[in-house]
């Protein structure tokens, strides 16, 4: 299992890059009943038969060189599962992937939902040559912000001045949902 739900959801948001999605966005809906992630993506999709492969902590696609499994989306369901949540995805060859996972805040089993600051402004910096959009909201309060706006307004996200920058415009908005 993943330490935190932010481990969690870059993973799966990796998942999505070396899918060669160009089109990423991640939403997070946070209630004090429901924990909601959808990650959708329009990647290359995967056939009925891959999917229930990938679901299998024993396969891998042989995308790693070096690692003969793929845990990423076998964590989902297992995470899922044991806090009583849900979670489904909806592929396509050639169209994309959709992950979506409900999960309960209250649950005692859940993992701490990490840093979520860090998460954003890794994925945000991390090379791939898409687009990723984030969206997140708490109760009622919500903020979205796109790499590709951000490259627009700050330029390089890798040059250190504008990964501090980035990273301030991410903790405000944060804050601005507590």
């Amino acid at each position: 299992m993943h330490a935190t739900i932010s481990d969690l959801i870059t993973d799966l948001v990796h998942n999505s890059i070396e899918a060669n999605a160009k089109e990423i966005t991640l939403n997070v809906e946070e209630t004090e009943t429901n924990l909601k992630v959808v990650i959708q993506d329009n990647g290359k999709g995967m056939s009925a038969e891959t999917l229930e492969k990938a679901k299998d902590p024993f396969w891998s696609d042989g995308k790693h060189e070096h690692r003969k499994v793929g845990l990423g989306l076998p964590f989902l369901f297992q995470t899922s599962e044991m806090t009583g949540g849900s979670a489904e995805i909806e592929t396509k060859e050639g169209t994309g992937t959709t992950v979506t996972f409900n999960l309960d805040p209250q649950n005692v089993d859940l993992p701490m939902f990490g840093n979520f600051v860090s998460t954003a402004v890794s994925l945000m910096t991390y090379g791939f040559e898409g687009n990723l959009t984030i969206e997140h909201s708490r109760n009622r309060k919500n903020y979205s912000v796109s790499k590709n706006e951000l490259t627009d307004a700050l330029g390089n996200l890798n040059d250190m001045e504008n990964m501090i920058l980035l990273k301030q415009f991410i903790e405000s908005n944060e804050k601005e949902l507590r």
